[in-house]
């Protein structure tokens, strides 16, 4: 049987309120899952900027933006503070499966509108063309069976107006080696699973949508490895994040040498050998 989607996030707001552990690695410390976010946070405004860039070429002082499973709104608030310190007036939409979670998004952003579904059963054009800017990050990898995820991904492209643009953030595949490649579809039971770019290239052209950007969300020294150029270079860095998520037990390791994994994730991004997670970019121009 596959994991449940609903009662798995259900489950992970209902026992961590508010916290990093809800919605990234429940296994791990707030502190780690911290410097998890904060990575991703400078990838993500760095597709942004071609946003912003993009909409002031073409004169526009007011956006729609909308958050696809967008759990406490930590991806809500930043892109609605970026938009709205560089001058656009922001229409904000969230949504999400989980109640409980878009109750504390509400609290914390009262600006937001909320809209509860499942993804796995939204119609894909409920919010045809509505909105500028859609965006999500790591949720549709979570929809493990390829029915459920593609009902998610053409209702992310469907919602996205002409010339808007789409950012995903997921662990997404670009190398020849994943272990993900190797898994079993009968046995595996896993909550989520790498899809391989040119599959998302694919489906989104169905769209007119466009890759337009892709960059290191992460790297695999704070969320795991997902792929590499051959099987020795997977398990070596997988031996290290085995490695990381053991020392992450001991009290305070990681907010004492924090500033040490931020500095070498930038690096490992930076070189291109992170070898995790990724945002694309799509803009719809047909």
């Amino acid at each position: 049987m596959f994991y449940d989607n609903q009662s798995y996030w259900i489950g992970l707001h209902e026992k961590f309120k508010g916290g990093f552990r809800a919605v990234g690695h429940p296994f791990l410390s707030e502190s780690l899952n911290q410097l998890k976010y904060e990575s991703e946070a400078r990838t993500f405004l760095s597709g942004l900027e071609k946003i912003i860039y993009t909409f002031k070429q073409m004169g526009r002082t007011e956006l729609s933006l909308l958050d696809v499973g967008a759990g406490y709104g930590y991806w809500t608030a930043l892109a609605y503070e970026s938009l709205s310190h560089n001058g656009f007036k922001v229409n904000t939409s969230a949504l999400d499966i989980s109640t409980d979670a878009l109750s504390i998004l509400k609290e914390r952003l009262p600006y937001v509108n909320l809209i509860g579904a499942d993804l796995k059963t939204i119609a894909p054009d409920q919010e045809k063309e509505s909105h500028d800017f859609v965006f999500s990050c790591y949720c549709l990898h979570h929809l493990t069976r390829t029915c459920d995820f593609l009902n998610a991904l053409r209702f992310t492209a469907q919602s996205v107006k002409q010339g808007g643009f789409l950012l995903i953030m997921d662990p997404i595949l670009t190398m020849p080696f994943s272990k993900a490649d190797t898994h079993d579809f009968w046995s595996f039971r896993g909550n989520g699973i790498p899809r391989h770019l040119y599959f998302l290239d694919d489906v989104l052209a169905e769209h007119g949508m466009r890759r337009c950007l892709i960059l290191p969300a992460v790297s695999f020294l704070l969320n795991e490895n997902i792929e590499a150029s051959n099987k020795l270079s997977y398990y070596t860095m997988l031996f290290i994040w085995k490695l990381i998520c053991r020392l992450d037990r001991l009290d305070g390791l990681v907010q004492k040498t924090a500033g040490i994994f931020s500095s070498i994730d930038t690096v490992l991004k930076r070189q291109g050998l992170a070898f995790s997670s990724s945002v694309c970019l799509y803009q719809k121009i047909d």
